[in-house]
């Protein structure tokens, strides 16, 4: 029996009219189909994803059909891990699809490397299959060249921002136990954490992926609730910092991102036109969080921020209107 080289962990919940695509995207690749697995984790749909993919797998061996109650897609990559034999671990979202012929790519620049966590590029599809360029997470323009270790990584200030753009050794996953917790924008907790502690990453300049901006997708139909989870998945990054990372350089920038993905949330609060700020600034300053970027700089706003928050808020929700007016 060959070993199994790789393992694909793909979460779905109502994705009946995307996840054949995806699954069959998953398929068509230069690897022999008993040499990878494909664990599709049905997380309580209540739509025919479960039907779909029960079809698929009687039909492809590869393909192993688990159904769950809803617990979200944090618990099914979480489950999808425990149950995972491959050498490298996959994930991708139900409503993408992998790049044809990819696979192998991925599985020889990581074993020929030795390499803990491999990052590779995707293609960006908006509405009508209208390919985007300009993205903010191009690998290409920000991530160094070379191997290089994760704290050398996290000093450059990039931070890929979802799981699916990177390809993982087991055997590290398994020796460091990552989890991911069970919340909304838990790729952006996750991340930083599996960085800090590989010893060997590279980037692999090849897009193996297609994101896909799907209108029925959870960040195109952002709900306040999500807000308060990036705070909580921010407040649980802080944590770690403050417990495990002993270099300055490596906790500045860690800091540095926890500041501008709370000030990122902050202006998404501004853009679903919620009310929600007043809430959002009292659990951030109960967990000493601090949206401002080097908050020693920006003196005034840092001291609104702890003794004003009202007029804090207003300050950026009138820089935010100014500068989406403007353009």
């Amino acid at each position: 029996m060959r070993a199994m080289k790789i393992s694909i962990i793909i979460p779905a919940y109502n994705a009946e009219k995307q996840i054949r695509k995806c699954v069959l995207s998953a398929l068509q690749q230069d690897i022999s189909h008993n040499e990878y697995e494909i664990i599709v984790i049905n997380d309580g749909s209540t739509d025919q994803t479960a039907d779909i993919i029960q079809e698929l797998s009687k039909e492809y061996p590869t393909i192993k059909s688990i159904t769950t109650i809803n617990q979200g897609v944090s618990a099914a990559r979480n489950l999808g891990m425990d149950i995972a034999q491959g050498k490298i671990i996959l994930f991708a979202d139900a409503d993408d699809y992998f790049c044809t012929n990819s696979l192998a790519k991925i599985y020889e620049a990581i074993l020929k490397n030795d390499l803990d966590i491999l990052l590779f590029d995707y293609n960006h599809w908006g509405s009508q299959d209208k390919l985007l360029k300009g993205f903010d997470y191009d690998a290409r323009k920000f991530c160094p060249q070379g191997i290089v270790s994760g704290k050398s990584f996290i000093k450059t200030g990039y931070m890929p921002a979802a799981v699916w753009m990177l390809a993982y050794r087991r055997e590290y996953m398994l020796k460091m136990n990552f989890k991911f917790i069970n919340i909304r924008h838990e790729d952006e907790e996750f991340i930083p954490r599996v960085f800090y502690f590989a010893e060997r990453i590279m980037h692999l300049p090849l897009i193996c992926y297609n994101y896909v901006q799907n209108e029925s997708s959870f960040m195109q139909n952002y709900k306040e609730y999500g807000l308060f989870d990036k705070i909580k998945a921010m407040d649980n990054l802080n944590q770690f910092t403050q417990e495990y990372v002993k270099e300055k350089d490596v906790a500045f920038t860690l800091n540095e991102h926890i500041s501008l993905r709370l000030m990122e949330n902050l202006n998404n609060s501004f853009a679903i036109k919620s009310k929600a700020q007043g809430k959002m600034v009292k659990q951030m300053k109960k967990a000493g969080l601090t949206p401002l970027v080097h908050a020693k700089r920006e003196g005034r706003y840092a001291f609104l921020y702890k003794y004003f928050p009202v007029l804090f808020i207003t300050y950026y929700r009138h820089k935010y209107l100014k500068r989406h007016h403007s353009k």
